[in-house]
């Protein structure tokens, strides 16, 4: 194992007027956090523009790319090195469908983004602070290039809102998931009424249906939730906590696994997701004292998991971590370098890596 998969790291959000996902409401009144100016940093092994919110990564070609809430985007050569690299579309852009259901200046929070058929697929959250009327929308690109001539997201429209994703669920934290028989499933939610689980028709990326068939993961436990697969378990990840309060965010990464991708998910200790249980799989500390929010991309023989962690020497901002991934002697994943890598299985991986 090289250095660079023994490292940390670290990164915040930005966008001015942006809001963020929670899972304990703010304190009547309490306005998101406002993005602080951008600093060059060092922390954890990486280096440059470092804050971020809710990142996602792929690679494209020699580049890595980290996306985040507010559909910012940063850029590296060495997964070390990181520089911003503007928004994924201009600020002027608007797809007509994004105030039908939220009037007004909606945000766009937490991308979730494969590759597959030779195109980039997006989809995200649209949504405004404390506003539950959420959805998520899908945007297809060919490529992440901004100084190509081919570079356009195209708009496939909403994918899922609160109308029809669960009753009072906050439809917003999207995550694709592509199964080995071919099958493809999106998991999205937060506190406010649990997480949910849909099946997408590969022909369109979106339900066969206005009425899709939901899978209850939780009833209120966790956001930001992600699948990936291991070689014998569903792994799932959420966060929960109080989230984007610097120092005062108690965020934290909890996981379950299941044999079927639909679930139920199960705690170390046999406990059901269903009923809101869940295992810790990192806690913050002193140091960083909130971490959650994560992604996870893979390349050769390792696994990486993506987050946000709140971070005490740089006053509390959210910034990006970068680590990879083992599995434990019982099939659990860990941060444990004496455990053994956690292996993906080759059809996930290459959804990471784009052209």
């Amino acid at each position: 194992m090289n250095k660079l998969k023994i490292q940390f790291s670290i990164a915040l959000l930005s966008l001015g007027a942006m809001a963020m996902a929670q899972t304990t409401p703010p304190a009547t009144g309490q306005a998101p956090r406002q993005r602080p100016p951008e600093q060059i940093i060092s922390n954890n092994g990486l280096k440059g523009n470092l804050g971020v919110h809710d990142p996602v990564m792929i690679k494209a070609g020699d580049t890595y790319y980290v996306l985040a809430t507010g559909m910012s985007m940063k850029t590296s050569k060495d997964m070390v090195n990181w520089v911003n690299a503007g928004n994924l579309w201009d600020r002027s852009t608007k797809f007509s469908w994004w105030n039908n259901d939220i009037p007004g200046n909606v945000g766009l929070w937490a991308p979730d983004i494969h590759y597959a058929d030779g195109k980039y697929h997006l989809y995200y959250s649209v949504s405004a602070w404390m506003n539950f009327k959420s959805s998520v929308g899908y945007a297809t690109n060919v490529t992440l290039d901004k100084n190509s001539p081919d570079y356009k997201w195209v708009d496939q429209g909403q994918v899922v809102n609160y109308k029809n994703g669960g009753d009072s669920v906050n439809v917003i934290d999207p995550n694709f998931f592509a199964d080995a028989d071919g099958k493809q499933y999106l998991i999205y939610g937060s506190y406010k009424a649990g997480l949910r689980l849909i099946e997408l028709d590969p022909k369109t990326g979106k339900p066969n249906s206005d009425k899709p068939e939901l899978y209850t993961i939780t009833t209120k436990l966790g956001e930001g939730s992600y699948i990936i697969k291991g070689p014998d378990y569903y792994y799932v990840f959420a966060s929960r906590g109080k989230c984007c309060s610097g120092i005062q965010s108690t965020y934290q990464i909890v996981m379950g696994r299941s044999k079927s991708v639909k679930g139920p998910y199960l705690t170390k200790d046999g406990k059901s997701w269903i009923d809101n249980n869940y295992t810790v799989f990192l806690a913050g500390n002193y140091d960083e004292p909130g971490r959650g929010h994560n992604g996870f991309f893979a390349q050769g023989d390792t696994t990486y998991i993506v987050y946000h962690a709140y971070t005490r020497a740089f006053n509390g901002q959210s910034l990006l971590n970068i680590k990879p991934l083992f599995m434990d002697k019982d099939g659990w994943p860990s941060l444990d370098p004496h455990d053994k890598l956690f292996v993906m299985p080759e059809f996930e991986k290459k959804t990471f890596m784009g052209k």
